[in-house]
């Protein structure tokens, strides 16, 4: 007699966090910019993308031939982060500026985890 034992079904993944809202403190909007950005693969991608982002405005204007490739080529980076590693989309989508800030201090913080030796924080 063969036993069957039925196929075990793969836990469901987390529910993906709720943005806060519009008036929520900045740490609030942090900690969700976090959550969205966890796995090594992202945080690779925006740590070249969000200083390529920040080099080429200037240049956007200044040397349009130069910097619109840069910006594009920066944007596209981190985009396809969202698609290939975390399978989210940008929080950029959820409000721009503060959005914006956040992803520069969230580059901030993985330059200084690198810097003081502690590797990317994202596992």
């Amino acid at each position: 007699m063969t036993s069957e034992i039925a196929p075990s079904t793969p836990p469901l993944p987390p529910a993906p966090p709720e943005p806060p809202a519009r008036d929520a403190p900045f740490e609030a909007k942090m900690a969700f910019y976090r959550a969205e950005h966890r796995g090594r693969g992202i945080r690779l991608t925006h740590l070249v993308g969000i200083p390529g982002v920040a080099f080429s405005l200037p240049l956007v204007f200044t040397r349009p031939r130069v910097g619109v490739p840069i910006f594009a080529a920066s944007w596209a980076l981190q985009v396809a982060g969202h698609v290939l590693f975390e399978h989210n989309r940008p929080a950029l989508t959820r409000g721009p500026i503060t959005y914006q800030l956040c992803g520069l201090a969230f580059w901030c913080e993985e330059l200084a985890d690198l810097l003081a030796g502690r590797g990317l924080s994202g596992g």
